[in-house]
């Protein structure tokens, strides 16, 4: 009996909608041919888009956008790949669709900033302390009005919280005293803060 590796047919290198697109398909006199690097048709908008290459690579066009709008399936896709291929490796391509941005979930902001760090090569990295725990102590520690007047306000909230592995005292915020408020927190309450 013959024991024979067996080759996987998995592809190792991803395929989209767009792979085939390695530039814009212009001459050197920024005339586009029929049929030049992966593309095919629009040759007006793929002239146009040589232009704007041609602007970017001389600084001209630093701090602006391009728009570029048409009916499904007309290439606009294409198009903007076609210009980050023709500016080179570095330039990195970032498709997004409009449903991606009108979510119910996420705020617009939040999704086209994250687009826009993406696009720029920027990670942020937040850090957290978490505490979970049983609040064994929750108290407020007022200070005298720095308006002036009869009242008193809240400067900070001392919670304390058992938790497995000891006791934690925190000082927090007088804004965590509100969503404490709100969410009913009493001593004996198991809380994740």
């Amino acid at each position: 009996m013959k024991i024979e590796e067996v080759k996987s047919n998995i592809k190792l290198t991803r395929v989209s909608a767009h792979t085939h697109v390695k530039g814009l398909g212009l001459d050197e006199q920024g005339f586009a041919s029929p049929i030049g690097s992966g593309l095919v048709g629009q040759e007006k908008a793929r002239e146009a888009c040589g232009v704007v290459v041609d602007l970017i690579q001389s600084r001209k066009m630093a701090g602006r956008a391009l728009l570029l709008a048409g009916a499904p399936g007309t290439g606009k896709t294409a198009l903007a790949l076609g210009i980050a291929q023709e500016l080179g490796p570095k330039v990195p391509f970032c498709p997004m669709v409009g449903s991606e941005v009108f979510s119910s979930e996420v705020k617009k902001t939040e999704i086209l900033m994250e687009n826009f760090r993406r696009a720029i090569g920027l990670r942020l990295r937040e850090e957290k302390e978490v505490y979970e725990g049983e609040v064994i102590e929750l108290t407020v520690e007022e200070t005298e009005n720095p308006l002036g007047g009869y009242g008193r306000t809240i400067s900070h909230v001392i919670l304390g919280l058992k938790t497995s592995k000891g006791t934690k005292t925190l000082r927090l915020d007088p804004s965590i005293h509100d969503a404490l408020t709100k969410e009913n927190v009493t001593v004996g309450d198991v809380i994740y803060i």
